[in-house]
């Protein structure tokens, strides 16, 4: 077959393959069932508002939380009330002292996720996570290795609160 021999598509045939992509592009989109996360398409919020913080651990976590639900609630639909506590431990020991060179910092939170209105408890739960660190032998360095490992930790359990939060709000 001679080039000068193959036919191509006419400008009819091109719009019709673009008008069928387009039709099959919408029709596959219908079936999308994306909605918002903390409100419904009826315009109803289910806003969150979160417990004031007693501690740097906690501030950390309720920080996190308040921008994983969009911003600071005045009001909220529900209430999430929060508490975390830290914790530092040693797990491998070094030098001639017997000092521990490395550690684990372990953040655990408890919550409850209550209705503002009736405080009726929706959920509760605890979840905790942990951080590896180092401590070098010079003391500042080693206490902002222990922040920045509680910082970690306290960022994780937020995230895993987040998502309980979000499994346990109805839709």
């Amino acid at each position: 077959m001679l080039s000068s021999e193959v036919t191509r598509p006419s400008r009819s045939a091109k719009l019709a393959a673009r008008i069928a992509a387009i039709a099959l592009g919408t029709a596959l989109l219908a079936g999308c069932q994306a909605q918002p996360l903390y409100g419904n398409l009826s315009g109803e919020p289910r806003s969150v508002t979160v417990s004031k913080a007693d501690s740097r651990v906690e501030q950390i976590v309720r920080n996190d939380l308040v921008l994983g639900f969009g911003g600071e609630q005045a009001a909220g639909v529900y209430t999430l009330e929060i508490s975390a506590t830290s914790s530092i431990a040693g797990i491998l020991p070094g030098g001639l002292d017997n000092e521990f060179s490395a550690a684990r910092a372990t953040v655990i939170a408890n919550y409850a996720l209550k209705a503002s209105k009736t405080g009726d408890t929706i959920k509760t739960g605890t979840r905790s996570a942990e951080a590896q660190l180092d401590l070098p032998s010079q003391n500042f360095a080693g206490e902002r290795a222990k922040l920045n490992a509680e910082t970690r930790a306290a960022r994780a359990v937020a995230a895993l609160v987040l998502a309980d939060v979000a499994a346990a709000l109805p839709r």
